[in-house]
């Protein structure tokens, strides 16, 4: 991203008021900036004659955008200031933003499909290196066995969009939810999110780049992780979105005949209402699914030692019963490279194909990389907000500076210490 067109639109959020229709609610403050914030996120702000109040938050689970009303006859501006700050922070906001996830998964996963120079490791072996990005896009982040973007985000992500790499199934999914995260920010990505933030390697190192680590969930934490789709589905189906898990071998990998097909990591691009109902009907659903998907494979394996087919034919009507039992199997779509958009009941139904001694559970994974996103696009308007230049850490040794209109100066210091000597010496008017 230019630095030209990044400040201009820096400075349209910067200079954003208020309006009703006929009449301005402010100039610029605090107040109406952070009233601009909620709106920029999808809420509806309206001043009204009544109580002020909150409509329609349940942001998850409709499609009408969620309205904050104010009422600056019996409100003083600390009383919607402090208003404004619970409904950026709340979970109409988050689900606000998960909802809208669904157009940068849509530009991602073209972008991503369409370079049919993104292959896939190959050869049967565990990869210990899963990720061989195009030549000066990515570097090596040390001893931490992950990759970091060379120049910008935005930069290294559009290298493979264009041009030749390779990717293991797991760091495919990562670089999918990247990808999908910053088509969302767009002119926003490379503001929020300095390269060392972020990483794709394999699942022990990439649990540890900061982004990660920081365990920031957008709505799917480690606490609520082992009932994941329980609480998605309670929440909605805007909840889902850019999601992901893992079908992963149930008798472990001693029983997986396939290395190359040993699981699927998996991003969640769509659900049918069908699916949720589902979902929402079930207890433990994913103990449910998981007992269905053991109990049907059993009956095929069963099939398949008898004689009764080969594996091909025996996975396809595997795929069939799967999608005829629930909505769940048949009406979530995942992608996976570079199987690309597909049901559970396929590639539930693919692995019994490749390896039939063992059936594939699923599992989801928390959502800690849209949380910090989330929370560094928070962080850096609500600076706006109050027009200051501050630090930010990138990592435990790395620190940087960013202006008071959200621009890195694209310097990156040692240490908090050498950051803040940095900012002393800024003009005063920019500080």
């Amino acid at each position: 991203m230019k630095k030209k067109s990044l400040l201009t639109a820096l400075l349209c959020t910067l200079t954003y008021g208020i309006t009703t229709p006929g009449k301005a609610y402010a100039s610029y403050d605090e107040v109406s900036c952070k009233l601009g914030l909620l709106q920029d996120l999808g809420w509806q702000v309206a001043r009204t004659e009544t109580p002020p109040d909150i409509y329609h938050s349940n942001a998850c689970d409709i499609t009408s955008a969620p309205l904050f009303t104010y009422n600056t006859g019996i409100e003083s501006s600390g009383q919607i200031l402090n208003r404004a700050n619970r409904a950026i922070n709340s979970i109409t906001s988050r689900c606000l933003v998960n909802r809208q996830y669904i157009d940068g998964i849509k530009t991602a996963i073209v972008n991503l499909t369409d370079n049919k120079a993104f292959t896939f490791v190959s050869g049967g072996t565990d990869p210990r290196d899963p990720f061989i990005p195009p030549d000066n896009s990515w570097l090596p982040a040390g001893d931490r066995g992950y990759d970091l973007p060379a120049n910008s985000v935005s930069q290294s992500i559009n290298a493979l969009y264009e041009k030749p790499f390779i990717a293991e199934c797991a760091a495919a999914a990562q670089i999918a939810q990247l990808s999908i995260l910053k088509e969302h920010y767009g002119v926003f990505t490379d503001a929020i999110i300095q390269p060392r933030e972020v990483g794709i390697g394999i699942w022990p190192a990439y649990i540890k780049a900061p982004s990660i680590a920081a365990n920031k969930p957008l709505l799917l934490g480690s606490k609520n992780r082992k009932r994941a789709l329980k609480e998605l589905a309670t929440l909605g189906k805007g909840a889902f979105y850019n999601q992901s898990g893992y079908l992963k071998p149930y008798k472990g990998d001693e029983f997986v005949d396939s290395i190359d097909n040993r699981g699927q990591n998996f991003v969640i691009v769509e659900v049918s209402d069908e699916a949720i109902e589902s979902m929402r009907r079930r207890p433990r659903p994913i103990s449910e699914y998981n007992r269905i998907t053991r109990d049907i494979w059993k009956k095929y394996r069963k099939l398949m030692l008898g004689n009764a087919g080969d594996k091909e034919k025996l996975s396809e009507q595997m795929r069939e019963e799967l999608e005829n039992t629930d909505a769940f199997f048949s009406d979530v779509m995942v992608y996976v490279h570079p199987l690309s958009v597909r049901n559970f009941a396929f590639h539930i139904a693919r692995q019994f194909k490749w390896n039939p001694r063992t059936p594939y559970v699923l599992e989801l994974y928390e959502d800690f990389l849209s949380g910090y996103f989330h929370q560094r696009y928070i962080d850096y308007r609500l600076r706006q907000c109050q027009q200051s230049a501050y630090c930010r850490k990138a990592d435990k040794e790395h620190f940087y500076l960013t202006d008071n209109t959200g621009l890195p100066d694209g310097k990156i210091y040692r240490s908090a210490k050498a950051c803040s000597a940095a900012l002393e010496q800024l003009p005063r008017e920019r500080n």
